[in-house]
């Protein structure tokens, strides 16, 4: 599960210049495919990483600092989110205290 990124966009221009340094000198179709295949794989993994670090980034946030303040599900949900429930949150924590504490499995 991935949280929203609502707020987020990316600059049609930048996407296009990324794709283009991909596949800009292919001018075979099958090659062209295939390098195209072996690029969103690459980004889909960027993708996955990155949102696993965002979910880290969240439990980092609900855990007890050495004061022993720490911001609640809604706290995050109000201020750090956008576009993400109490809940969606609360899922978020849970998956990136998982990986924080290396534990492996799947989310539904």
């Amino acid at each position: 599960m991935t949280t929203p990124t609502t707020g987020y966009e990316a600059e049609p221009t930048d996407v296009a210049a990324e794709v283009a340094t991909h596949l800009d000198d292919i001018t075979d179709p099958v090659e062209r495919y295939h390098r195209a295949t072996a690029a969103q794989a690459h980004h889909q993994a960027v993708a996955a990483a990155l949102q696993t670090e965002r979910d880290k980034a969240l439990a980092t946030l609900n855990a007890p600092s050495p004061d022993g303040q720490r911001l609640t599900y809604e706290q995050i949900a109000q201020q750090v989110t956008v576009g993400l429930t109490r809940a969606g949150v609360q899922k978020a924590v849970e998956r990136g205290r998982r990986a924080q504490n290396g534990a492996s499995g799947s989310d539904a």
